[in-house]
């Protein structure tokens, strides 16, 4: 009797970033005509797979802060995402019927997952057509182990065997806050926004750690909501993000680009520094600007966050903002950028200059911007720096957050009704709640990257173990990676890299594995 001997790939995680690996790897297989695999296991705990928490059904005042015109999974194609908004509208005007399609709009998170679930479905239809069969096994997977012949995928008493695997398990949460999640009326994550309306009290005041867009997201829900009563923002540095410009002008970077530092590492013949990338910017900055770019004028330092946001409002709409062009171009090359820059100025820059960074680079649209200037006009918001710990203050039941801003020598505590948890990630891959990737660094399948996430190869994306070796079809894409590919938050850099992985999937699966008989979708019990 002879047996047939399946090939398996196994994703681990259900968001955006594996639906562009899924996406892709189907366009290659098209492209090539032949599938390297019969099977493709999905595993996502969640009832869907696309949309990912990232960009769930939740309040249309949840935007993305990537124009319409750019936003894709799909690497050779930046306008998908707009096109298909506009040859599908009967599949996501019911839920947005006041959204106008253009490419410079900034639209809703999620419609963005409306389109990425149909593209899930899509990549489903295109994989069965070339006889390889999809299937989203909605269990958690916790652990991983090696087989003579490939890998051993453990969801609680399952476990399933794989020839090659993707690890797009999305953001690592932090335990950070843990102690708090059964208190009520603290909520570890804003999302979905439109549970906070449904969970907290009008009247109620509320304290959002976070300054950053999801902290946003959900101050503009509640706002939205009609909610009364005072909203608090507080965060360790205190700071709002940037505020993106309405007049876009585009902007393909010349000394930045991919080639343009290949030349320049080359002549320099060994890393780059901090000093020589922050001259470069300026200079490419200032040629698109027209006249030398004063960094104070953007900076603003020491202004508060309710002049710094009219300011912000007030340049989005009346200039062109073109440094923010000039920073949203480095998307072509960032990665290669921190991939050259010398181990010591990564330190210096994660250390000195890394949240000043995000500040500028993660802006968010006017739109929003203008809501949350409205709440500072009425005095229903006001922002913190210097945040520390938060509890339940036992005399007076409320929540309290203690704050120290070390510029101004001021302390306080906070006290609030409700505490919602905006910073609910960490780039620490050994400190974070993901059951996975703990014991992956455990049994040194995985290592942990100094400056975030875990260690890949740069130019494949293929898994580094403990002892500095390649691990043999095995690949990370996403918020996993940060430490190699630094600029992990922005849906173009991500879906290059899943079309990297994609075509090293379709390149060959080196590790084979035989004497299969039957469905190897069948789960087998975990030996512990």
């Amino acid at each position: 009797m002879s047996l047939t001997r399946k090939k398996i790939l196994a994703i681990v995680g259900g968001g955006s970033v594996a639906t562009s690996v899924l996406k892709q790897l189907a366009d290659e297989i098209n492209q090539r005509g032949q599938a390297p695999f019969n099977e493709v296991l999905i595993f996502e705990k969640s009832a869907g797979v696309g949309a990912g928490m990232a960009y769930q059904l939740d309040s249309a005042s949840n935007l993305l802060n990537t124009r319409a015109g750019t936003m894709s999974p799909i690497d050779a194609e930046p306008d998908h995402f707009v096109n298909w908004l506009r040859t599908h509208t009967a599949k996501w005007q019911a839920h947005f019927p006041q959204v106008e399609v253009s490419d410079g709009a900034f639209l809703p998170r999620g419609l963005f997952g409306l389109y990425l679930n149909d593209l899930f479905s899509d990549c489903v239809q295109s994989l069965t057509g070339n006889g390889v069969r999809v299937e989203h096994v909605q269990l958690e997977i916790k652990a991983m182990r090696t087989t003579a012949n490939g890998y051993e995928l453990q969801a609680g008493p399952l476990s399933y065997l794989a020839d090659a695997v993707v690890l797009a398990t999305g953001n690592l949460h932090s335990a950070e806050r843990d102690h708090m999640e059964r208190e009520p009326g603290y909520f570890n994550s804003p999302y979905p926004c439109t549970r906070l309306i449904d969970a907290i009290p009008r009247n109620h005041s509320v304290c959002v750690l976070g300054t950053g867009l999801s902290a946003i997201d959900a101050v503009v829900c509640l706002a939205d909501a009609g909610h009364q009563g005072k909203l608090i923002m507080a965060s360790r540095g205190g700071r709002l993000p940037s505020v993106r410009g309405v007049h876009h002008a585009s902007y393909s970077p010349r000394l930045l680009s991919r080639q343009g530092i290949e030349g320049w590492v080359a002549g320099l013949g060994g890393p780059l520094t901090l000093d020589q990338l922050y001259a470069t910017l300026i200079s490419e900055a200032s040629a698109i600007h027209g006249a030398p770019l004063q960094l104070d004028s953007i900076l603003r330092s020491g202004t508060g966050a309710h002049r710094y946001l009219d300011i912000e409002v007030q340049e989005a709409l009346d200039s062109e903002r073109s440094w923010q062009s000039v920073l949203y171009a480095l998307n072509e090359s960032i990665d290669l950028i921190w991939h050259y820059l010398d181990d010591q100025d990564k330190t210096r820059f994660e250390k000195d200059f890394k949240s000043q960074w995000l500040a500028y680079r993660v802006s968010f649209p006017v739109d929003n911007a203008r809501k949350l200037q409205a709440l500072f006009h009425r005095d229903q918001l006001c922002v913190f720096g210097g945040t520390g710990l938060s509890w339940r203050d036992q005399a007076s039941g409320a929540f309290a957050t203690s704050i120290f801003d070390h510029r101004m020598g001021f302390r306080a505590t906070l006290y609030s009704d409700s505490l919602i948890n905006s910073t609910g990630f960490t780039a620490d891959a050994a400190q974070c709640k993901a059951k996975l990737v703990r014991q992956l660094l455990d049994i040194g399948l995985v290592s942990a990257h100094p400056y975030g996430g875990i260690k890949v190869d740069f130019h494949s994306n293929q898994v580094v173990t403990a002892d500095g070796s390649l691990l043999p079809n095995v690949y990370a894409v996403g918020a996993l990676t940060s430490g190699t590919h630094f600029w992990t938050n922005a849906m173009n850099v991500n879906a290059r890299l899943a079309k990297q992985v994609a075509v090293n999937l379709c390149s060959g699966v080196q590790a084979e594995r035989s004497n299969l008989s039957g469905s190897a979708r069948a789960p087998m019990q975990w030996a512990v």
